[in-house]
């Protein structure tokens, strides 16, 4: 069984979505039956490569709330994430456009280092509060992953894969997805949303036994 995950990594509930399925595929009876496959999907493409205010600022900002109420939201985040494994450290990120950080997870498709390189991706940006945009923080990344460094290095010196990136994106848009994080079991279920552990073992299931396995 295939699950596609179309998310952005300037988004912390891709980065919870993410982990909640990791522990429930570790809780799944054929979790390690299920292929997983990263696409991409860019909240704000015309991001400019650094943005220079606090994660705080930028929400509060968009979304019209007062310093509390956002770092009200950024704790129950912290909170959910502390429950699988994953820690958010708001203070620290840097905001800036994810391009780059797309293609190289695109060039790692369907590779050993996939996994590895996404997570790693999510935690640079909300744990370890580095920046994306940086080559040089995507060359450690991608060789902390794994990732052939020939490959990495066809990526930063040009326009590779960005039409794979493009091409995520457009089918996310014929799939009609809004936000992300979204989720495609099987090619026919979608799940829209960081759905809690307990509610994705459970369509993990429903999906397993629909597809007739």
């Amino acid at each position: 069984m295939q699950i596609e995950i179309w998310s952005d990594f300037a988004c912390p509930w891709c980065a919870l979505g993410l982990a909640r399925l990791g522990a429930a595929l570790q809780a799944f009876e054929h979790g390690h039956e299920v292929g997983v496959v990263h696409r991409s999907f860019e909240l704000d493409p015309r991001s400019p490569a650094r943005i220079e205010r606090s994660a705080e600022e930028a929400v509060a900002a968009k979304y019209g709330m007062s310093t509390a109420q956002v770092r009200a939201g950024h704790a129950q985040l912290a909170a959910l994430g502390a429950e699988v494994g994953l820690a958010f450290h708001f203070e620290r990120v840097q905001l800036g456009n994810t391009f780059d950080a797309h293609r190289l997870a695109q060039a790692a498709r369907g590779s050993e280092c996939e996994d590895a390189l996404v997570e790693m991706l999510f935690a640079a940006r909300f744990t370890e509060g580095r920046q994306l945009s940086d080559h040089e923080v995507l060359r450690d990344i991608a060789a902390s992953a794994g990732l052939d460094e020939h490959i990495t290095e066809k990526v930063l010196a040009g326009e590779a894969y960005a039409d794979a990136v493009r091409a995520d994106e457009a089918a996310a848009r014929e799939l009609g997805v809004t936000g992300v994080p979204y989720f495609l079991i099987g090619g026919a279920w979608p799940v829209p949303g960081a759905q809690d552990t307990e509610t994705m073992l459970i369509l993990l299931r429903r999906a397993w036994s629909r597809l007739g396995h």
